[in-house]
């Protein structure tokens, strides 16, 4: 599994990818972890290989199949999820800048291929479902590609086969329109100044008015804005957040568990350990000695 890094604006900093060759393959498990809302530049055209996944925005939630291929614009604010709890889910994901396909910016190829979907902002996300021609194409595309990481001088070929399922996807899009929900950018820029704040400050001690500070909004409008989004309060999320932190350190670190607690932002181990079990059901300590 990729470790999710992200920048202090909350920027998804992604591992692999680098202006020489703005391209990379991640493989998640999804099973016990949560990807934190995020946003990012790179496009994402991915499908699951295993399970039924969840793609939530602001505006919407998707269910993904498996077998099923998902399209995530440019700068989507989402975050994912198993959609059955304790169900194994692996998410096989292409990562690419739109440089990687379009050359340099205001190219040919962006102004006619890839800006028309990147500036759409009623196109946030597309699921790919099997049985449609075009959209089978693709999930063979992409489980092509998946196929080709594992060899030597491949670049070409990748970018030929992602160009080729770009032109795909701009088909499979043309031919079956969906009604798309409104973005509410105002709302937006609110959430992501909010959870940027959260995901940097989860460590330490912080209240609700430090998170409403941060997007300069009352407390009052923070619980709104938290409620009519993401439906949790900002301490819900808060704590939510924390507790998926500590279970990436109960599964990929040695640390005792107390010191994990502390790390996590949490100031008591037994409100930690009650937190964690009225989450998932278990202890921490039955959840690491799950593997």
């Amino acid at each position: 599994m990729n470790p999710f890094l992200v920048d202090e604006n909350q920027v998804e900093q992604i591992e692999g990818m680098t202006t020489e060759y703005p391209y990379c393959l991640h493989k998640r498990d999804l099973t016990d972890f949560i990807v934190p809302w995020h946003w990012h530049e790179e496009l994402e055209l991915g499908y699951l290989q295993e399970g039924d996944g969840k793609i939530i925005t602001l505006d919407a939630e998707y269910i993904v199949r498996q077998g099923e291929g998902f399209f995530i614009n440019s700068n989507v604010m989402d975050m994912k999820k198993s959609a059955v709890p304790g169900q194994r889910v692996l998410e096989i994901n292409h990562i690419f800048h739109p440089v990687f396909l379009s050359g340099h910016f205001k190219s040919r190829f962006d102004k006619k291929y890839l800006a028309p979907v990147i500036n759409n902002h009623q196109i946030e996300v597309y699921i790919i479902k099997k049985g449609r021609p075009v959209a089978d194409k693709i999930l063979s595309n992409l489980w092509k590609l998946k196929e080709l990481q594992s060899y030597e001088n491949m670049e070409f070929q990748t970018r030929n086969i992602l160009s080729e399922t770009w032109l795909l996807l701009l088909e499979e899009l043309r031919t079956n329109k969906e009604a798309h929900p409104s973005v509410k950018f105002e709302q937006q820029d609110r959430i992501r100044n909010m959870l940027s704040f959260i995901h940097n400050h989860y460590k330490d001690k912080i209240t609700v008015g430090q998170i409403a500070d941060a997007a300069g909004i009352s407390e009052r409008e923070a619980m709104r804005s938290f409620r009519s989004s993401l439906n949790q309060s900002p301490i819900e999320y808060l704590i939510a957040y924390r507790l998926n932190e500590a279970k990436k350190l109960l599964r990929n670190s040695d640390l005792p568990i107390t010191d994990i607690c502390y790390q996590c932002g949490f100031s008591e181990s037994s409100y930690f350990g009650k937190a964690f079990r009225k989450a998932y059901g278990i202890t921490p300590r039955e959840f690491r000695s799950r593997g």
